[in-house]
């Protein structure tokens, strides 16, 4: 009776209806869930984005990295504040990847390779191993750089990765393969050559990280940091399987960088090596033979091109005049250029073993030295393998050593000099005086070129000697210190700097007056020479003044400081100011609290070095 009373209900409610997938309408009671619609709605988190892929995390993070998306930070976040979200866009675009297909067939191959090897058919392993799938990232470059200039703008991070990894070597507990150290080394020595040929280098600084080079090619600039040749302790917290993945990116890109740059100069890529000097120098030496014959017609047409620059910028001033902004900075931009290419022009120089080889021969060569030869790798009985020229090879004008003074046998008609003369010079535009970096001396302050001075309020004395031998030497002198340098006028321009036009007008001037130009010439040398005689003089008492006054009892006013004095009234612009700081949103009351703190702290920092140098001048003087 009960089954049938059970059925008998049954048939009295009807056919059941079938439950379809379509999502139920919202209705003006319940409304719309949050996340469903509007901005929220644009973004998922990261493991619907793995089930919609249908991809690991470790093959997902790497397709991310090459296509060159990245997570997002939606104002709402509908699954939490703990998830990391995507644009739908990014993971539609990322569906219609072709390499997808390639990540499923690997999966597919190391399933077969894993079973084969398991069950010791190791022949069919090996045959498998020969078909296994492969993949370019071509395509991707050109997807992601629409032009040139485009990839010349993302080099930065490039080449820096691609110099991390030349100083590594292959570890196969950290899954750093051979290969890919290999064509890092070869891709970075590559561009460095093409920086060579070019003269492309700018600026150069020895810091405790590595040494940090900035390079012109296009107008674009490129700066890189290039570590230590020390044996590099690998850290357990870095994943190396996300580096190797950017690193596989910046491979194929430098190679279509390197290709186009070389085709630019009318050289073959990639270049022929010396296997003598790479073998013992593996440096950009080793490239340097077959680049040097084809070289030579290209630096007449770059020699030609700079004449025609010149002509140019004279044209531009005088039609213009001298004091059009547009024609000071063209002249200003070509003066550089030109004095960055022959700070070294007419030397022939040697290195010793103890000074590291790169960073040094790849300055020097890009500040057009003539030769240059190293000690690394020679025996007492010969000269180094690849290097041009021995420790008793004649012509040599500077020797460059880091040891102390007895421990060098000295050799007639050189010169001696700390590794850090070489980027002081290149950075400055011309030679400086060698006193200052004699052997077994402690060098002057090594400033960086990427500083400006006058912008962070506060300008080194080491920076306005600099400057002043600089002038001296007749190199235009940056406007970030030129207000502050001694001897400056009320305009913020040196007394002692002349312009090019300057010198032309006074040269006339002599020779209308009846003085032949040798006398000219031999009198305005006679002049720079006293004055660089008389700022050596000065930097070498302001270096004794210095270790006197290290132990002078002047300096404990700098730990006690002095007597606060009274707060002024706010004036009427500050009272003005704290008005609208008043009706300023919270948040950007803090915003502009956070810039003010950050500028009082550079504030109070250079008041207080201005201080330590006002005091240890007062203290030398006594």
């Amino acid at each position: 009776m009960g089954g049938r009373r059970k059925n008998h209900k049954a048939h009295l409610r009807g056919p059941t209806k079938k439950k379809t997938g379509k999502a139920k309408k919202p209705d003006a009671i319940h409304g719309i869930k949050a996340g469903e619609k509007g901005e929220a709605a644009q973004y998922i988190p990261r493991a619907q984005a793995l089930a919609k892929l249908q991809l690991p995390l470790a093959d997902f993070r790497k397709l991310c990295i090459l296509k060159g998306i990245y997570p997002r930070d939606p104002k709402k976040k509908t699954a939490g504040n703990d998830k990391t979200y995507y644009h739908k866009k990014d993971i539609a675009f990322l569906a219609h990847e072709p390499l997808l297909n390639k990540f499923f067939e690997l999966k597919t191959f190391m399933k077969k390779f894993k079973r084969l090897m398991g069950r010791q058919e190791f022949s069919l392993a090996r045959g498998t191993e020969s078909r296994q799938p492969k993949y370019t990232l071509h395509h991707l470059v050109r997807e992601r750089y629409q032009t040139f200039e485009d990839a010349l703008r993302d080099m930065d991070d490039a080449v820096s990765m691609l110099a991390l990894f030349q100083s590594l070597s292959a570890d196969h507990r950290r899954d750093i393969p051979t290969e890919a150290i290999d064509e890092a080394t070869r891709l970075y020595q590559e561009f460095q050559l093409y920086c060579i040929r070019s003269q492309a280098l700018r600026k150069t600084f020895a810091s405790i990280k590595g040494y940090y080079f900035q390079v012109e090619i296009h107008g674009v600039t490129i700066t890189w940091l290039a570590p230590h040749q020390f044996s590099q302790e690998l850290p357990v917290e870095v994943d190396f399987r996300v580096m190797l993945t950017f690193l596989e990116f910046y491979r194929a890109m430098l190679k279509f960088v390197n290709y186009r740059l070389y085709a630019d100069l009318g050289l073959a890529y990639p270049p022929k090596r010396d296997e003598s000097k790479e073998k013992f120098s593996g440096e950009v030496a080793a490239l340097e033979v077959e680049m040097r014959e084809a070289g030579k017609a290209q630096q007449a047409n770059k020699e030609a091109g700079d004449k025609v620059d010149a002509e140019v910028s004279a044209a531009v001033a005088e039609d213009f005049g001298q004091e059009n902004e547009e024609a000071a900075e063209m002249q200003r931009r070509l003066a550089e250029q030109t004095r960055m290419k022959s700070t070294f022009r007419g030397l022939k120089l040697f290195i010793n073993r103890e000074v590291p080889l790169r960073p040094m021969y790849f300055t020097l060569l890009c500040g057009g030295a003539d030769e240059v030869g190293w000690e690394r790798g020679a025996t007492t009985t010969s000269i180094a393998p690849g290097s041009a020229f021995g420790v008793d090879g004649e012509g040599i004008t500077h020797q460059i050593v880091d040891r102390p003074l007895d421990q060098i046998k000295k050799r007639e008609g050189r010169e001696y000099v700390q590794p850090q003369w070489v980027f002081d010079s290149f950075n400055v535009g011309c030679q400086l005086p060698i006193a200052l970096y004699a052997p077994g001396r402690a060098p002057p302050p090594h400033l960086s070129p990427f500083v400006d001075d006058k912008a962070e309020g506060y300008v080194p004395r080491q920076r306005e000697l600099l400057d002043k031998l600089a002038s001296e030497a007749g190199v235009a002198v940056s406007s970030a210190t030129d207000s502050q340098m001694p001897g400056a006028t009320a305009s913020g321009a040196p007394k002692v700097q002349k312009t090019e036009f300057e010198s032309f007008d006074e040269e006339l001037r002599a020779e209308s007056s009846g003085v032949w130009h040798s006398q000219f010439q031999e009198t305005q040398d006679e002049e720079r020479k006293k004055r660089t005689e008389q700022a050596i003089k000065d930097a070498e008492e302001a270096a004794e003044q210095k270790e006197e006054v290290l132990v002078n009892p002047a300096l404990k006013y700098l730990q006690e400081g002095e007597p606060e004095e009274p707060k002024a009234k706010p004036s009427e612009q500050e009272e003005e100011l704290l008005r609208q700081k008043a009706l300023m949103s919270k948040k950007h009351k803090r915003l502009l609290n956070r810039i003010e703190h950050t500028q009082k702290t550079k504030s109070d920092a250079n008041t207080r070095l201005r201080k330590k140098r006002r005091l240890l001048e007062e203290a030398g003087k006594n």
